[in-house]
C-alpha cells in the first residue's frame, strides 16, 4: 500500500473546535492587559453619550474594576447579545466599517472580559422605569437577570481579572504596578480628548479610603482638560500649531508636487522648544485620528526628531488630533484599534514637518525682551540704583530664547556690562522716558560687532564644556536606578573591556578595584562569581527526575497543550516528563509522569504552566540549544546552588584570583547583577574629573 495513503487513512478526521475552546483561545488576544480592559470599558461609556465616567479600582485592579457612567443605558432586547462574541450594534456588513464614527465596533471586549473574569452589569435605559442586574458566564451567556434600582446609565463590574488564566494572572500580579502605570497613561489620552465629559479614576488599597488618581471636571475646551490632568505649569509652556500647506522644499523631500492639497485639519498643542519647556522622557505625547487615540509610529518619530534639532535634551508635550475623512483611514487593523493606516501618509508627514519646523524656528529666533523691573533693576526718575549680588540669576540665561549654558560668572559679567552702559546714560536725560503704559524706556547704544564678540565667547565656552562632557562616559550616580546604570554600562562596556581592565587591588576583603582608561570600577567578588556559576548551571544542568507512581492527567488549554507537546525537550531538561495520548480529546492528551527533585525543592503544575507561558510569550527560544529556559522556582534553586559555591565576602584574594573573576565577567551573557539582584560591577570614579 502506498505510504501516503496509509498515513491519510490512519489520520484523525479534521473537525471543528468546540465553541468554548475557541472562546478561550481567542479572548486572550483581545484583552491582553489592564490598560486594554479599562480602555474598552471607557470607550463603551463614551459611545453611550456619557458626560460622567467613574473608574473604581481595588488593589490596582487586581481584585475589582468598576466603570460607572450616566450614558443612555442598554435596551432590554440587547441583553442576550451583550457578552456574545462578534455581537455589535455598530456593523451589519463589512462595508459599514467605512461609516463607523464610534470607538467600539468589533463586539469582542465584553465577550473577552467574560472569559477572563467574573463580569456583571447594572444598567437602566432612558426608556425604562427601572434598571436591571445582569450576570454572565465564562462564555458570555446571560445566566441571571433581575430588576435593580439605578439612575440612567450603566455600571460594569469585573472581579478577579485574568483569574481564569493562572499563568497570565501570576504575571499580572507580579507586574501589577507597571500594568497600573500603563493603564493610567492610556486613560490620560481619553481624559484630554473628551470635551465636556467628567472622568475620574480612584484606587483603593485594603481598608484605606479611595485615592484619586486622575480627575477632569467636564471642561468645554481642550486646554482646560490639559490643565485639569497635568496642572497649569505645563499649559504655560504650550503653543498651538496651525495646519497650513507644506512649503515647496518639504513637498519635494516627500516626492510630492506643488499641486498636492492638504484636505485634512488638526488640533495641535506642543511644547515650546525653549530650554526647560520640554520633558525628560516622551511620557506626555498623545495622538488621535478623528478623536480616536492611536500610536502612529512614523509621526511620533518625526516630531521628536524635529524637536531634537532645537532642544536635544528633552522631549515635547504633544497633543495632535488629525481630523480627516473616514474613508481615508483604516482602524480595523489590530484588536485594540490603536494601529491606524492612512491613504495620505506622505502628505500628513510632509505637512507635519513643514508646520512644526516653521513654529519652532520662530521660537528659536524670538528674543524675550525683559523690562528693567524684571531684571531686578530699580528704575527711578532721577537715576538707576545698583543691582545687588543677590539679584543675579543663578541658572537661567540672561536672554531668553537663546539656548546657552553660560555659567554664573559669565552671566554676572554680562549684567555688569549692561549696568555700565546704563550708568553712562544717567547724565543724559533721561534717553530715558515714560511710555503710555508708565514703563521706563531706556535707549542703549551698542554694535553688531560687540554682540558677535560676546556670542563668540559664549560659543567657545560651550564647545570647551562639550569636549569635557564627551570625555566623561559614565554619568549615572551610584544611587541611581539599577536599570539606568545597567543601560549605561551595557552601552559603554564590551566583553573585551573586561580583559583590558587593570587590577588596583582588593578592598575590604569583599571588592576588587580595577581601572579601565580613566575610569575606576568596583567589582563585588561574591556577586560576580555567583552570577558566573549561575549562568553556567542554567546552561548545563539537567535536573534529575523522580518518576510518579501513577501518571497525573493535566487539564491544559488547547494552545498550552500544543506548546508543551512541541517543546518536550525543554521540559525534560527541567526534570519534567510526560506521556502523550494522541487519541484523547484536545486539552486532555498530556499526563505528567515525572517531576524534578532536588533536596527540599518541590515542583508541580504551576511550574509547567509558567514554562509554557515563557515559551508562548517569546521570552525564550524553544529551538535554542545554547540556553535552557527555566521556570522561576528552578532558577531560584540554581541561584541557591551558585550562591553557596561562590567566593564569599571576607576571603582574601591574590592577583591570580582577582584576574580570574574579571575574565569570568567577560564570558557572561549578563554580568551586571547576580541572580538575587545584587550589583556585580559599578562605576566608581572618573579620573577626568580630577584633572
Amino acid at each position: 500500500m502506498d505510504e501516503s495513503i496509509a498515513i491519510t487513512e490512519d489520520s484523525k478526521q479534521i473537525s471543528a473546535i468546540n465553541k468554548e475552546t475557541i472562546h478561550r483561545i481567542c479572548s486572550g488576544q483581545v484583552v491582553l492587559n489592564l490598560a486594554i480592559a479599562i480602555k474598552e470599558l471607557v470607550e463603551n461609556s463614551l459611545d453611550s453619550g456619557a458626560t460622567s465616567i467613574e473608574i473604581k479600582l481595588k488593589e490596582y485592579g487586581k481584585t475589582c474594576i468598576s466603570v460607572i457612567d450616566n450614558g443612555s443605558g442598554i435596551l432590554e432586547k440587547d441583553f442576550e447579545g451583550l457578552g456574545l462574541k462578534h455581537h455589535t450594534s455598530k456593523l451589519r456588513q463589512f462595508s459599514d466599517l467605512l461609516e463607523v464614527t464610534t470607538f467600539g465596533f468589533r463586539g469582542e471586549a465584553l465577550s473577552s472580559l467574560c472569559s477572563l473574569s467574573n463580569l456583571n452589569i447594572i444598567t437602566k435605559h432612558s426608556s425604562t422605569q427601572h434598571g436591571f442586574y445582569l450576570q454572565f458566564d465564562k462564555n458570555g451567556i446571560l445566566i441571571k437577570k433581575k430588576e435593580y434600582a439605578r439612575q440612567q446609565g450603566t455600571t460594569v463590574t469585573i472581579d478577579n481579572i485574568f483569574k481564569n488564566l493562572p499563568v497570565r494572572f501570576k504575571e499580572f500580579e507580579r507586574n501589577i504596578k507597571k500594568e497600573f502605570t500603563k493603564m493610567i497613561q492610556i486613560l490620560y489620552s481619553y481624559c484630554l480628548v473628551s470635551i465636556g465629559v467628567k472622568i475620574t479614576c480612584t484606587n483603593t488599597l485594603g481598608n484605606k479610603s479611595a485615592n484619586v488618581i486622575v480627575s477632569t471636571n467636564g471642561a468645554k475646551n481642550l486646554l482646560d482638560n490639559i490643565t485639569a490632568v497635568f496642572g497649569r505649569k505645563i499649559r504655560e509652556t504650550l503653543m498651538e500649531i496651525e495646519c497650513q500647506q507644506p512649503d515647496k522644499n518639504t513637498l519635494e523631500e516627500y516626492n510630492l508636487t506643488d499641486q498636492t492639497l492638504v484636505n485634512f485639519t488638526w488640533k495641535c498643542f506642543v511644547s515650546s522648544c525653549s530650554h526647560t519647556s520640554g520633558r525628560s522622557c516622551p511620557d506626555r505625547q498623545f495622538f488621535y485620528v478623528n478623536g480616536r487615540p492611536c500610536d502612529p509610529i512614523k509621526i511620533i518619530k518625526l516630531i521628536n526628531h524635529i524637536y531634537h534639532k532645537y532642544n536635544n535634551k528633552q522631549y515635547p508635550f504633544i497633543y495632535l488630533n488629525i481630523e480627516l475623512k473616514q474613508n481615508c483611514t483604516d482602524v480595523n487593523v489590530t484588536p485594540d484599534k490603536r494601529t491606524i493606516l492612512f491613504t495620505q501618509e506622505q502628505v500628513i508627514l510632509a505637512t507635519i514637518k513643514s508646520n512644526f519646523e516653521r513654529a519652532w524656528n520662530n521660537i528659536q529666533s524670538t528674543f524675550a525682551i525683559k523690562t528693567l523691573e524684571e531684571l531686578n533693576f530699580t528704575v527711578q526718575k532721577r537715576g538707576i540704583s545698583d543691582c545687588s549680588e543677590d539679584c543675579l540669576p543663578s541658572k537661567k540665561p540672561f536672554i531668553e530664547g537663546v539656548n546657552t549654558n553660560a555659567n554664573h560668572n559669565e552671566q554676572k559679567h554680562l549684567i555688569e556690562d549692561i549696568k555700565t552702559k546704563i550708568n553712562t546714560l544717567q547724565s543724559n536725560e533721561q534717553n530715558i522716558s515714560l511710555n503710555k503704559n508708565n514703563l521706563w524706556n531706556v535707549k542703549m547704544t551698542t554694535s553688531i560687532e560687540t554682540i558677535k564678540s560676546k556670542m563668540f565667547k559664549l560659543r567657545e565656552m560651550q564647545l570647551s564644556k562639550s569636549k569635557t562632557e564627551k570625555r566623561i562616559k559614565y554619568r549615572a550616580q551610584l544611587d541611581s536606578k539599577s536599570t539606568d546604570i545597567e543601560k549605561e554600562l551595557e552601552r559603554e562596556l564590551t566583553k573585551e573591556s573586561f580583559k583590558k581592565m587593570q587590577i588596583i587591588g582588593q578592598f575590604n576583603l569583599g571588592f576588587i578595584l580595577v581601572r579601565l582608561d580613566n575610569d575606576i570600577f568596583i567589582i563585588d567578588q561574591h556577586a560576580s562569581d555567583e552570577k558566573f556559576r549561575f549562568e553556567k548551571l542554567s546552561a548545563e544542568t539537567k535536573i534529575k527526575t523522580q518518576k510518579l507512581i501513577l501518571p497525573k492527567p493535566l487539564n491544559l488549554a488547547v494552545l498550552n497543550e500544543s506548546i508543551l507537546i512541541e517543546n518536550q525537550h525543554i521540559f525534560a531538561d527541567n526534570g519534567f516528563t510526560f506521556c502523550i495520548k494522541e487519541e484523547e480529546d484536545p486539552g486532555h492528551r498530556v499526563e505528567l509522569t515525572g517531576i524534578p527533585v532536588s533536596f527540599g525543592w518541590q515542583f508541580g503544575q504551576e511550574d509547567i504552566e509558567e514554562l509554557i507561558f515563557l515559551i508562548r510569550e517569546g521570552s525564550v527560544d524553544g529551538n535554542s540549544t545554547k540556553n535552557i529556559p527555566r521556570p522561576s522556582r528552578v532558577r531560584e534553586m540554581l541561584a541557591s546552588r551558585a550562591c553557596r559555591s561562590a567566593i564569599m565576602i571576607g576571603k582574601a584574594l591574590n592577583v591570580v584570583d582577582m584576574n580570574r573573576l574579571i575574565i569570568q565577567m567577560s564570558q557572561m551573557k549578563n554580568p551586571w547583577n547576580c541572580p538575587h539582584g545584587r550589583p556585580t560591577l559599578r562605576h566608581l570614579l572618573s579620573l577626568t574629573l580630577l584633572k
